[in-house]
């Protein structure tokens, strides 16, 4: 994987392919490779370690086990969460990194692949260095800024933006033209007056959400039948029989 290149069919279909893999892991394999980025990063970058970590803990109450739900008819009725499929992070130029590391380890954690669409070489190089080796090839792409038009073309199916309001709306407004599936738009901004102030708001915004994880997921159901004839069936009588 190179720090910066341009979008392809191919970047597409690796990532797409890698993505299907990812998302029939089991959760406890996905949490663990994610866990070794953390500590990965925790030496020389312990802020983004944090922020990984806390993500990854809010995951791991709300997406580890399958919710048991009510069987009206005696089957058993299980609500349990997948990957929508590649989410295209895009980072703005001068962007705080713990508000990139987020939707980052979210996104990820929830099933998808990342396609990162960033020009900050030093990040680039920084994430590149933490997933070496522990993630699945292909899993996470990091090409140029630029490209990320020709990224939210394609068939992804999330978008997560850290950035400005203008850019923001633009975006917003390409996804809203866009032919196919709906595409969630998960955007954290800042006012277009580019102070500190400011982004350390940014970063806080998403850094300390516990739900954060879930706007990244697709819920889903499994019904098993515990019963011959697929349930209770005298659980269906309505009224009295006289």
């Amino acid at each position: 994987m190179q720090t910066i290149t341009r979008f392809s069919e191919v970047t597409f279909f690796d990532a797409n392919t890698a993505w299907e893999q990812w998302n029939l892991t089991e959760y406890t394999f996905k949490s663990e490779c994610l866990r070794s980025v953390s500590r990965n990063l925790e030496e020389t970058q312990p802020a983004l370690s944090a922020v990984m970590n806390f993500h990854l803990q809010q995951a791991n109450e709300r997406l580890s086990e399958p919710k048991l739900m009510p069987g009206p008819t005696g089957e058993t009725n299980e609500l349990y969460t997948a990957g929508r499929g590649i989410c295209a992070l895009i980072v703005e130029p001068g962007m705080p990194w713990v508000a990139v590391i987020a939707p980052f380890t979210a996104a990820l954690i929830a099933g998808n692949a990342v396609l990162i669409c960033c020009d900050d070489k030093a990040l680039n190089q920084c994430l590149e260095n933490a997933i070496s080796n522990v993630l699945p090839a292909h899993l996470v792409h990091i090409v140029a800024y630029d490209s990320y038009q020709s990224v939210i073309e394609a068939d992804i199916r999330l978008t997560a933006f850290v950035g400005r309001t203008k850019t923001q709306r633009s975006i917003n407004a390409d996804l809203a033209h866009k032919k196919g599936a709906i595409v969630p738009f998960i955007a954290e901004t800042l006012a277009d007056e580019n102070t500190q102030d400011r982004c350390d708001s940014l970063s806080l915004v998403q850094a300390h959400d516990p739900s954060f994880v879930l706007r990244f997921i697709t819920e889903r159901t499994r019904t098993i039948n515990i019963t011959a004839v697929g349930g209770n069936a005298t659980l269906l009588e309505l009224g009295n029989q006289h």
